[in-house]
């Protein structure tokens, strides 16, 4: 039983409740929603109704996600739009399939849950998993997705030698320098171009794999993003002659940048220091961001991170934030629910004096393991 509880919780609030838009506005919403797999938005669920929930709280008219896994069709993003009630024909949408899962193995023609027959390489346990979405309701002019430039093509310095996967094997020479894609976009707002770049980071994390390239590969690929955005990274990119007309975006284009980045500004990962060198040319959202990520659990240890970003160059920053129900604004009278009453996984190790928890925070923890973040902008 849900109790009506006079305690006192944290909950963002929403500075963004009116559904009013100006045609010279971009309200952005960005998520990584956790593996959020075709057979989720096409059945009732938990996690889909938390996401629906949640989603619906927040005003956008641009919406970018993470970790939507790339289906047969390429329809989960207007599929996701469907279950929030939106009116599909209002949205341009990109949906760029993830390298992730190509290299997967079946077993008797099946792809399994079994992390050892997942992509080596580019991780994943089948191909499209953990790939990226947008949908926009100002129409997209330009769409770019860059996924098979391999990583020596963009940094012939790097020695893939020195690295191993997962199960102890040499990188391949061809291998990718994106797991996933990355994706240049322009929108038009109000008759005005605006650059929109996606990118999904690889976790600048081992996994137990002390022999990892995920720490160099985040760092590359964020010099990449570096380089497309400002014209410049920290080496002298020569770009491959397949790629010989991409060029980056000129130094007075409006752009926002967002996604799960996968380093944190606060850390010294290899990706980091490219992150705060980005930041001193695009604004972040935030000033000093709190943490997007944190382990889907009410125990006092969640690791919270800083992962997911929104950067931006030629733009007035109207409204940001983070959705988080456990932060920042008190609120009483709130729904909650006794921890007996929830997962065991949510609970475990978790203080024994908590004797209720928010109902927005569970329904957060049952959605992802990342918070939505947002923005508002005007040209």
């Amino acid at each position: 039983m849900k109790a009506l509880n006079f305690v006192i919780v944290f909950v963002l609030l929403l500075s963004c409740s009116s559904k009013q838009t100006r045609d010279d506005e971009i309200k952005l919403v960005h998520w990584n929603i956790k593996e959020l797999e075709s057979n989720k938005l096409r059945k009732k669920n938990d996690q889909l109704t938390s996401v629906k929930n949640i989603l619906t709280k927040l005003d956008f008219n641009a919406l970018s996600i993470n970790e939507i896994q790339y289906d047969s069709r390429g329809e989960n993003m207007e599929l996701l739009l469907s279950q929030l009630k939106e009116d599909t024909d209002q949205f341009a949408v990109s949906f760029a399939k993830a390298n992730t899962g190509k290299n997967a193995k079946k077993v008797k023609g099946k792809y399994t849950k079994d992390r050892k027959n997942a992509d080596q390489v580019n991780y994943g346990l089948f191909p499209g998993q953990y790939s990226t979405g947008f949908a926009s309701k100002h129409p997209i002019k330009e769409e770019r997705i860059i996924s098979d430039i391999t990583w020596k093509e963009f940094n012939p310095a790097i020695d893939l030698s020195k690295y191993k996967t997962a199960n102890g094997k040499p990188l391949p020479k061809d291998m990718e320098l994106f797991d996933k894609s990355f994706t240049h976009l322009v929108i038009e707002a109000n008759d005005t171009e605006v650059h929109i770049v996606l990118l999904h980071a690889v976790p600048s994390y081992h996994f137990g794999n002390r022999n990892t390239p995920n720490y160099e590969r985040n760092r590359d690929q964020l010099r990449f993003l570096e380089w497309y955005v400002t014209g410049a990274t920290n080496f002298n990119v020569v770009m491959p002659e397949r790629y010989k007309k991409l060029r980056p975006i000129h130094k007075d284009d409006r752009v926002i940048v967002m996604g799960d980045l996968n380093t944190s500004i606060y850390m010294n990962n290899p990706g980091s220091v490219v992150l705060r060198r980005l930041f001193n040319h695009l604004s972040p959202w935030l000033k000093n961001p709190g943490p997007t990520n944190e382990r889907q659990t009410f125990a006092a240890n969640r690791n919270p991170l800083t992962l997911d970003y929104i950067a931006y160059r030629g733009l007035k920053l109207m409204d940001a934030g983070i959705y988080n129900p456990e932060t920042l604004v008190e609120k009483t009278n709130v729904f909650c629910t006794p921890p007996s009453e929830l997962p065991k996984f949510m609970t475990k190790g978790l203080d024994k004096r908590v004797t209720c928890i928010d109902d927005d925070a569970i329904e957060l923890k049952q959605a992802s393991d990342h918070f939505p973040i947002w923005a508002t902008f005007r040209l």
